[in-house]
């Protein structure tokens, strides 16, 4: 018996208490960081991009996790993405001119 799932078999799955939670209020810096995480981006990378230390990216990543109450960044982010803090439709639509020689994303 295989205890493979759907990814949509989880979309389920939050306690109800979830739904009466307030929603997580991100700076535009945690937005920033998630947003380099979903692409794939380390600490170092982000930090690099936005002109910083990794401390400083670590820092607002230790925050997001708080917020989320999750032990991980990719949590955070599957979180935000679940609770629409974030939108990944347009990270991929920036991603989509990329790749047909539009601006370049470091």
């Amino acid at each position: 018996m295989s205890t493979h799932r759907p990814l949509d078999y989880f979309a389920g799955a939050a306690s109800d208490g979830a739904a009466n939670e307030p929603p997580v209020h991100l700076t535009a810096k945690e937005s920033q960081a998630l947003m380099w995480c979903y692409r794939g981006k380390t600490s170092w990378e982000i930090a690099r991009i936005q002109d910083c230390s990794p401390t400083t990216i670590n820092f607002h990543f230790s925050n997001i996790r708080r917020k989320f109450a999750v032990r991980s960044r990719h949590a955070a982010l599957l979180k935000a993405i679940e609770s629409g803090v974030i939108c990944v439709d347009s990270v991929d639509s920036v991603d989509s001119v990329d790749e047909r020689g539009g601006h370049e994303l470091v």
